[in-house]
């Protein structure tokens, strides 16, 4: 039986939540020395949202749920998986519930939504997955719409960067798990990673990033 510093008896499930809170954030470390992020930007410091979505990917790719398992999973990453304002909750919802079961919705799923992935009303940053999701599913419908989305989303590209390259990468396509994530959304993510400098990028560049550029330029030609 597991005990607090005071005596105090720690109740099964809150036991189960802290171990699988610290395996998780053994995972995201892991990921985030694979993928190496730059300025600081890691895993680790990612939206709730996100994490729960890059975990559960690297921990049971497409498989579903059975209750039990997805809320200790999801009491483990922080969030709530049922409600109004839950991660199954919206028209745009990151997962889908079908009676006792819980499985992830890709990008196919969800990246029809105009308004996924892009700030609040009251201006707080959507969660990167959103973002992520929107901008895949641009590139592979409405690519021309995809600089547009990008300059009113303005996400950390570097964040965002990382996010792909973990869902895309060698940690989650091989390794002890195979396929992790589904085949239209891992094959997309490879197109996205492999052009990133001119999918998004030059795409996302603020009018002072362009103009810095040309300045750049400028000068070098002198």
């Amino acid at each position: 039986m597991w005990k607090y510093a005071n005596g105090e008896e720690v109740p099964a499930e809150r036991f189960l939540t802290e171990v699988e809170t610290i395996v998780l954030e053994t995972i995201l470390a892991r990921l985030s020395k694979e993928v190496g992020g730059k300025g600081g930007a890691s895993l680790a410091g990612l939206d709730s949202a996100s994490r729960f979505y890059i975990l559960w990917r690297y921990t049971y790719g497409a498989a579903e749920l059975d209750s039990g398992e997805a809320i200790i999973f999801a009491n483990g990453t922080h969030v709530e998986l049922d409600g109004q304002h839950s991660l199954t909750g919206g028209n745009h919802a990151l997962v889908e519930k079908k009676k006792s079961k819980y499985r992830l919705r890709d990008f196919n799923d969800r990246g029809e939504g105009e308004k996924l992935g892009l700030p609040s009303e009251d201006g707080q940053s959507a969660p990167l997955v959103d973002t992520l999701h929107r901008t895949l599913w641009l590139m592979e419908k409405h690519p021309r719409e995809l600089a547009k989305f990008l300059r009113e989303a303005q996400p950390n590209r570097e964040a965002l960067r990382l996010v792909a390259q973990a869902l895309a990468g060698p940690a989650l396509k091989g390794g002890e798990l195979g396929d992790v994530s589904p085949t239209a959304e891992l094959s997309a993510l490879g197109k996205l990673t492999a052009n990133w400098q001119s999918v998004i990028e030059d795409a996302a560049q603020t009018t002072g990033e362009k103009e810095e550029r040309k300045k750049g330029q400028t000068q070098l030609k002198v």
